[in-house]
């Protein structure tokens, strides 16, 4: 498809900022998105895209070419934090507490940018392409409830992307191959002795003895159950037992998280924590609970849909900086349960401002990005969608 996108996204630039713009004022916190949904419906009946509400508070949309071809499917998340915002800027949330602290706004302005600009180009397209405004990322995890309300089914997609804006070099988009986030489970454990007076520990059954010996095995887990070749952590991150310096408490409580990219080292991870629990307690003659809540599965990017997306963009965008390899972080993301049903690829933006003291990280009260990368992600998401929706998966050998 021989269209100048860094040419339509220049001449939408403005236009696309100012939807960052609105979006960043009105936040609204997981579940809760419903002017967000009803401001994104206007936009697309405006433009007269097909569309739908789903999964409460999401939006559905489709372009449908009506010519042969592939079906590709791009999603931006909706939700913002319970955080308030300390950027000074001229668009500072307007809804008190809450905050696009995760650019979740710039998602959902690139994906309207695309939008518009390929429902221009409309009959210039092939297959189709499915739009996911996706609510609830931060919390219920929104994803599986579209997919359980057939986002998925007709027209299937046969490919799924995503783009999250990332603390690297603004407008740098990274399609790296393999994990790019964890599945991050929580985790408690309660160890319950026998409460009593300070001053006769021999009448009592102290719970906090019994928690530093298992905080401390627990901080071998990794070494001892987990090969040097994997990745995963295992971190304690709140620990009660006690109101008064001269009560011995019944029980006490530990609580953390468990973050794995790897199904199988995630299990021996779990069974090590549970074997600890049970055995320590018993050690100190006490008992011991364990219990856990499973967080999204990983996300692990689709390594040719990665290494085909490195390629197109670099030939179609040649101005952009493209980036093959990245950390993987132990963050979660629900954008998994999309990869589960067909390839995926969660790509990175980069979105730092050139002062480096503008440089804040995700979820910070003073997050902000650098505006131009809203027309780099644009463009990418266009030159992806038009591509794959003619071509699909085209290998470098019959390129």
């Amino acid at each position: 498809m021989k269209i100048d996108f860094y040419q339509k996204v220049r001449e939408a630039e403005a236009e696309i900022k100012s939807y960052y713009i609105h979006l960043h004022r009105h936040p609204e916190i997981s579940g809760q998105e419903y002017k967000t949904q009803e401001w994104i419906l206007r936009q697309l009946k405006k433009w007269k895209v097909e569309c739908r509400p789903c999964a409460d508070t999401g939006v559905y949309a489709v372009i449908k070419s009506g010519r042969p071809g592939h079906t590709i499917a791009l999603r931006a998340d909706m939700d913002a934090l319970p955080v308030t915002e300390q950027t000074g800027l001229a668009w500072q949330s307007e809804n008190p507490g809450v905050m696009h602290a995760c650019g979740h706004d710039v998602h959902m302005a690139v994906l309207l940018g695309c939008i518009r600009l390929l429902q221009e180009c409309r009959e210039c397209l092939h297959g189709n392409v499915v739009f996911l405004f996706q609510p609830s990322e931060e919390q219920q995890g929104g994803a599986r409830r579209m997919i359980e309300e057939g986002v998925m089914d007709e027209p299937k997609p046969e490919f799924t992307a995503a783009f999250h804006v990332w603390p690297q070099r603004a407008g740098s988009i990274t399609c790296m191959p393999g994990p790019v986030m964890a599945q991050p489970d929580a985790f408690g454990i309660e160890i319950k002795g026998k409460g009593g007076h300070g001053a006769s520990p021999h009448l009592c059954r102290n719970p906090i003895p019994a928690m530093a010996a298992l905080v401390n095995a627990i901080g071998n887990i990794t070494a001892d159950t987990v090969s040097a070749q994997e990745a995963a952590v295992v971190n304690i991150c709140r620990i009660q037992c006690g109101e008064k310096y001269n009560v011995v408490a019944e029980t006490g409580y530990l609580e953390g998280t468990i973050r794995t990219y790897d199904p199988d080292v995630r299990e021996k991870i779990i069974h090590r924590l549970e074997r600890l629990t049970k055995s320590i307690a018993e050690a100190w003659e006490m008992e011991g609970t364990y219990h856990m809540s499973s967080g999204y599965p990983a996300t692990v990017n689709d390594k040719t849909a990665a290494h085909w997306a490195a390629r197109v963009l670099r030939e179609k965008l040649q101005e952009a900086e493209i980036l093959t390899e990245g950390e993987p972080a132990m963050l979660g993301e629900d954008f998994s349960y999309f990869g589960a049903r067909c390839p995926s690829l969660f790509l990175r933006l980069g979105c730092w401002r050139k002062e480096e003291a503008k440089q804040y990280p995700l979820h910070s009260s003073c997050f902000e990005i650098d505006e131009s990368i809203l027309a780099e992600g644009t463009a990418a998401f266009c030159v992806l969608a038009s591509e794959f929706a003619e071509k699909g998966f085209e290998t470098d050998e019959n390129h």
